[in-house]
């Protein structure tokens, strides 16, 4: 494992906000400071501000990713990622990754880019 990987988590970039809804809206990105934009890769700190449940779509364009946020069913499992209500989660995505979300009604996702868990 990558000794970057085991620091504590560090922003790289500003955060955005993934506005999830009823309808997955148009994904967004976030930006990583150009400083560090070389790496490719790196962490993303998301944070659910929200008292819905979020299902996370993640795509290569905006559009993909808004199609990713679906929630899985009994039988229909989906890509989207949960993220429970309060969750503060650190996951790796490229750099050009765009995030949607889904929820039952308006909901706050704050996406930070950085390195470290």
């Amino acid at each position: 494992m990558s000794t970057n990987s085991q620091i504590a988590f560090t922003p790289l970039g500003k955060t955005v906000v993934v506005a999830a809804a009823g309808t997955a809206p148009t994904g967004v990105q976030a930006p990583v400071a150009e400083k560090f934009n070389p790496q490719n890769t790196g962490q993303y700190r998301f944070v659910n501000a929200g008292p819905n449940t979020v299902f996370l779509g993640t795509g290569p364009t905006a559009a993909l990713a808004a199609a990713a946020s679906v929630a899985p069913t009994a039988g229909s499992p989906t890509d989207a990622i949960v993220l429970m209500p309060g969750a503060v989660e650190i996951l790796r995505f490229n750099k050009d990754t765009f995030f949607s979300g889904l929820a039952s009604s308006a909901t706050t996702v704050y996406v930070t880019p950085g390195q470290g868990i």
